[in-house]
Parts: structure tokens; sequence; C-alpha cells
């Protein structure tokens, strides 16, 4: 965390010292999902039986960033979604993200948990290491592609060919050339690809989480678009060991059981 964080930080304990007890969480949708679908998924709702207030979807448009909801009182544990350019590849992603970061942190100034579905993890990891201009103590991942994902090669190949019905089979959605780059930053790591670029960066010292779906018993609910493997954050050069290491059995789309896994990480 730089300097300049954690004197900020440090100034708004003084001024404000039940922000020493408050949590903020930042919930980063994935490839073909929106930030509503933590709430239609169920996942907010069990975070809302935990006590978690929510803050609602920022969402950055032509004007500048807008949160329809906006609370007006400060909650101790308030969560917030972002509305993100879904199709386009994760570094313009990470571009919006750090929009609606800057906005959540002048709201609650206090450092941010961000928590990653599929794809969204790595928007998170690539702000981490490019941008990091606000506090962030924790980074939680659920069924991201850390090392890449083989769907990702079968969409990026799949051009005006019938591959591009493997692609939908394997939960990459309805291809179209506008996801194309998207799918070439998700492809399996290898020096000159976006992953091993972002496997290789020094990452902040902060807490890492990998919610990883581990379903090898049960294929009815098998992940069949990220590999376990590539789930796991300790899997990635620069996070080797670094990583806790939580199992659901979920499929690889979000659902309520996320929301029990998120309460029991963030209650730790």
């Amino acid at each position: 965390m730089k300097i300049r964080h954690w004197i900020v930080l440090a100034a708004g304990l003084l001024l404000f010292p039940t922000a020493l007890w408050a949590q903020t969480v930042v919930l980063v949708h994935g490839f073909q999902s929106s930030g509503m679908d933590w709430r239609k998924q169920g996942v907010t709702p069990v975070l809302q039986q935990y006590g978690w207030v929510d803050g609602g979807n920022v969402v950055l448009t032509s004007q500048g960033v807008y949160n329809p909801t906006n609370p007006k009182e400060r909650s101790e544990r308030i969560f917030y979604t972002v509305e993100l350019p879904r199709r386009t590849p994760i570094r313009l992603q990470a571009e919006w993200l750090e929009r609606d970061l800057q906005y959540i942190y002048a709201q609650r100034q206090e450092p941010l948990t961000l928590v990653g579905h599929s794809a969204g993890g790595l928007v998170a990891r690539d702000w981490l290491v490019s941008a990091n201009s606000v506090p962030v103590d924790t980074l939680i991942t659920i069924a991201t592609p850390h090392v890449g994902t083989p769907s990702a090669t079968i969409a990026s190949l799949a051009t005006d060919t019938p591959m591009g019905f493997f692609a939908e089979m394997m939960g990459m959605g309805k291809w179209s050339a506008d996801a194309e780059n998207l799918y070439d930053d998700m492809r399996p790591e290898k020096p000159g690809r976006f992953l091993y670029w972002l496997n290789h960066q020094p990452h902040p010292a902060i807490r890492y989480v990998s919610v990883i779906r581990d379903n090898q018993l049960r294929p009815d609910k098998f992940d069949f678009v990220v590999p376990t493997y590539s789930q796991d954050m300790n899997n990635t050069f620069a996070l080797h060991g670094k990583s806790e290491r939580w199992t659901d059995k979920g499929s690889h789309f979000l659902g309520i059981p996320d929301g029990y896994v998120l309460a029991r990480i963030l209650a730790r």
C-alpha cells in the first residue's frame, strides 16, 4: 500500500473512530455478467442476512460515476457492485474499475475489499498492479482463470466457424468479434500473452483469497469453464504461497452458496 494511503487512512481513523470496525466490499462481475447478477443469483441477499448493507450498483456514464442507491447513512458493513464493459479487454475494464473505486473510496475513506468473479478477478488483479490508487486490504477471487482457460482458446478461434457452438457449450457465451480481445486475455499463460505479464508483476502485500470450485466427484456440477488448477492464485508466479485457498461445490456461475462462503471469509 502506498504511503499516502496510510496517511489518509490514519487521518480518517482519528476523525471517524468507528471506521476501525467498518468494512467496504466491492463486487466485480465477470464475463457475460453484470453488477446486478450478484443480487439476482442470490449472493448479496445472503450477505444481507449477515448484516451487510446494499450500497447500490455503481455505473460509469458520460456524465461521470452514478449510483442510484447512494446510501445516506454510514454503515459498518456495506457492499457495492460495479457495472463494467464486460466484453472488452481486461485492461479497459480495469480503467473503468479505477473510476468506480475512486468514487466508492470517496464515500467511505477506508480500505476496500475487492471480490471478483471469473474474469472480474483478473480485472481486479490488473487494477492492483497497474493503478492501485486507493487503499485495498483484501482481494477475493471466485472461479477466476488466473493461469488461463482452454475455453478462451476455443472462443478466440471461433470466428465465423462452427467452433462458436462449442464456445457456447463451454460457457463462454454467444461468440462475437467484440469480445475477441477479452478471450485472448484469458488464454493459458505463456510469454507474450496478457496472463504471463500479469502473473509476473509485483503484487501489493494484502490478503489474497482464492475461492475454488472443487467438484471432481460431481460431473453435473463441474466447472467446465475454468480448470480447478487455474482458479488458485498460488499457481501464479507472483502470488505463489500467498493466497488462502477456499473450496466450494458450486458450478462456475454465481449462486447462493457463494454468499455463505463470502460471509465466512469476510468474518475472519
